[in-house]
């Protein structure tokens, strides 16, 4: 006589195993869109501190080319379609002959300065 059951066992998953698989999935989707959205941001803050100083540089030169050297500067630039704010401060260094600025870069609308540079320039 053979082993032959009325009742065949069933090959597959059961609906707990996919419930649970699915939960998995679930749960490692929603971190992969997270992970993804936190990159994004980073990439545009990151993105907009590189032209901040990329703009503050551009008027650390400017200072240094130019034969009068004044106390406060401030003007708007546009640079990779977005429109910057600048401010210049002149204060005194601790060396002899050498004006101290500080150049501030906003983007349009932002109260806090993306960058902050120091430049010593030379009073000649």
């Amino acid at each position: 006589m053979s082993n032959i059951s009325p009742y065949r066992k069933a090959k597959g998953f059961t609906l707990l195993e996919v419930l649970i698989a699915l939960a998995i999935l679930a749960i490692v989707m929603v971190s992969a869109i997270k992970i993804t959205a936190d990159n994004i941001n980073n990439l545009w803050y990151l993105e907009n501190k590189t032209l901040a100083a990329l703009v503050a540089s551009n008027h650390a030169v400017q200072l240094r080319l130019a034969k009068d050297k004044p106390e406060s500067l401030a003007g708007w630039d546009e640079m990779a379609g977005r429109r910057w704010y600048w401010q210049i401060k002149r204060s005194y260094s601790d060396l002899a002959g050498v004006w101290r600025y500080r150049i501030e870069v906003f983007l349009e609308g932002d109260k806090q300065p993306l960058i902050s540079l120091l430049s010593d320039i030379s009073k000649i």
